[in-house]
């Protein structure tokens, strides 16, 4: 058989197993992706096929390998489909030895447009330190490094969230600091490096250390000016270096001058300290835009199993999000669902700024970016379809009166998303307090790298050590609102059934985990998934299922 006649048999069984699998016949689909990987063994269609196909159902370790067949072999359409799945497995990996096909594997995903560079962070870090078993902080080392297409990439596309890896860049950074540059121009690999950590600073906030260095390598410890990055030479990452750290800093301060104001000024003591705390650390910090899949949002919310569709009337179209920060939740929905009208609202409007920056460089124009205080919301006229607020109402005084001014900007039979903290799963954080109450340590940068160098030293049996498993743990920002928030409150499950009724609103989904949802039935059968007293005694048994944050849906009577 000719290649020609082969391609075309296989074309022909990719069709027919495409077919089957979206009529719900996973062993005929199964069966005929065999058939055309058979008739074509390199047909990149059918690698990638049955790679998400197996991704799906349950053997992501076969599923790994073709996919990486299909980056290796596919173009670039096939590539940017299959690369968000292949990401997500490869950020499950656990290496012990270091690997070539992975080493590229990695590589090709840390470059997708699809794929947030962030998730594949620890596996890098793992890969990387496989790699480089040991560190002398030679020069020659140093060039490796910065000849090295995977350790340019991590540096520069990722937040490191290894303790190992921290330890590692502080050996690195040091050895730089300490290296004579004659003319203050270092060569081009050690330029290069350079600039590859100077990006993974200023994500970090310099978070590590805090020392001074002369010349060219200060940028290792702080921002960088013009000046300094034309002393390391070009090329992209340079670059990179000059547009993240001082470019769009200098866009975000313009356009942070720019918010408009939503509601009035709330003279709510909390409501301005955590205003202030935004204002100088902003948050989440994020340098990837989403990619999320299209979807409309009304699909999502018709499926939440206690929604009363009559009331909902199935209408989305406007979006009010409460505490949007840097913006990435309301530029993922934009791009999601470009037919909403979405209203984004944050007390801080430096972390507006970063929203939208990153909005107007996508051209997302349906997104509003507001300044305003959710307990001022009784003064707005506006309605909305759709009201989300994430890990926002538990940081003020008094949730039940933020979670009251949100239901009353939702239409009648209007739905809201919340997301609120766990008792249970925050006792770590809890002991973090009492940690800093005790040394007396403020939300300063001294005294957040003196609390994490002491997380840092601790044994992983220490109850404080489980921090360092958070990638909050790993920046300045980050470390702050985990530990370091001036107000938060915490619930458990019949709480939050509390809390809604007060407001008026009924429970209408809850959004657990996976692992959660697992755990749930086994333990319950086929009861109601809206019960929360049996979610209560669920997570009794299991105190960390939730400690990303419940998320809950409710809905206002119509």
């Amino acid at each position: 058989m000719g290649q020609v006649e082969q391609i075309e048999e296989a074309a022909a069984l990719l069709a027919q197993a495409e077919r089957r699998q979206a009529d719900g016949d996973l062993h005929g689909a199964f069966a005929a992706y065999k058939a055309c990987l058979k008739a074509a063994p390199d047909f990149a269609p059918a690698l990638s096929g049955l790679g998400l196909f197996l991704a799906e159902h349950g053997d992501p370790g076969t599923a790994a390998q073709l996919l990486s067949r299909a980056t290796a072999v596919g173009d670039d359409v096939l590539r940017r489909r299959t690369e968000p799945t292949f990401a997500r497995l490869l950020a499950g990996l656990t290496p012990n030895a270091w690997n070539a096909v992975l080493d590229r594997d990695l590589q090709t995903c840390l470059a997708s447009p699809t794929v947030d560079p962030q998730t594949l962070a620890r596996v890098t870090a793992e890969t990387l330190l496989l790699k480089q078993a040991r560190f002398d902080g030679s020069a020659s080392m140093l060039s490796d490094m910065g000849r090295d297409p995977l350790w340019l990439a991590f540096l520069s596309r990722c937040v490191n969230v290894s303790p190992a890896m921290e330890a590692r860049l502080d050996a690195v950074r040091e050895a730089l600091a300490e290296m004579s540059v004659e003319g203050g121009r270092p060569d081009a690999t050690i330029g290069v490096l350079i600039a590859a950590l100077g990006v993974n600073g200023f994500a970090s906030e310099y978070v590590a250390s805090a020392r001074q260095a002369e010349g060219v390598a200060a940028i290792l410890y702080r921002p960088p000016t013009p000046a300094d990055v034309s002393a390391l030479g070009e090329g992209e990452i340079q670059a990179q270096l000059i547009r993240r750290a001082v470019e769009e800093p200098a866009r975000e301060r313009n356009l942070a001058r720019t918010v408009p104001a939503f509601t009035p000024d709330c003279e709510d003591a909390v409501s301005e300290a955590v205003k202030d705390q935004y204002e100088a650390n902003p948050y989440p910090r994020w340098s990837a835009p989403p990619s999320p899949r299209p979807r409309p949002l009304r699909e999502a919310v018709s499926v939440l199993p206690g929604l009363d569709r009559k009331a909902f009337g199935d209408r989305v179209e406007t979006m009010l999000i409460a505490g949007c920060g840097t913006g990435f939740e309301p530029i993922d929905l934009a791009r999601m669902d470009p037919s909403l009208a979405i209203t984004a609202m944050d007390l801080s409007r430096a972390s507006l700024a970063h929203g939208m920056r990153v909005a107007e460089d996508l051209g997302l124009t349906q997104i509003r970016f507001v300044q305003g205080d959710i307990l001022k919301l009784d003064q707005v006229q506006a309605r909305f379809d759709v009201v989300t607020s994430t890990g926002v109402i538990h940081h003020t005084a008094r949730p039940a009166d933020g979670l009251a001014r949100l239901a009353g900007v939702l239409r009648p039979g209007g739905v809201v998303r919340l997301g609120l903290y766990s008792e249970r799963a925050r006792a770590v954080v809890r002991a973090a307090h009492d940690l800093i109450r005790e040394r007396d340590w403020t939300p300063v940068d001294a005294d957040i790298r003196a609390f994490r160098a002491h997380v840092l030293a601790l044994p992983d049996g220490e109850p404080l050590a489980a921090l360092k498993e958070s990638a909050d743990f790993y920046s300045l920002s980050g470390c702050r609102d985990l530990v370091f928030h001036v107000q938060e409150h915490c619930y458990t499950p019949p709480q939050l059934d509390d809390l809604l009724a007060v407001a008026g609103l009924r429970l209408i989904g809850f959004d657990a985990p996976p692992e959660a949802q697992s755990a749930f039935r086994s333990a319950f059968g086929r009861a109601d998934p809206l019960d929360l007293d049996l979610w209560d005694k669920l997570e009794a048994q299991h105190p960390n299922l939730f400690a990303r944050m419940y998320h809950l849906w409710a809905q206002k009577p119509a």
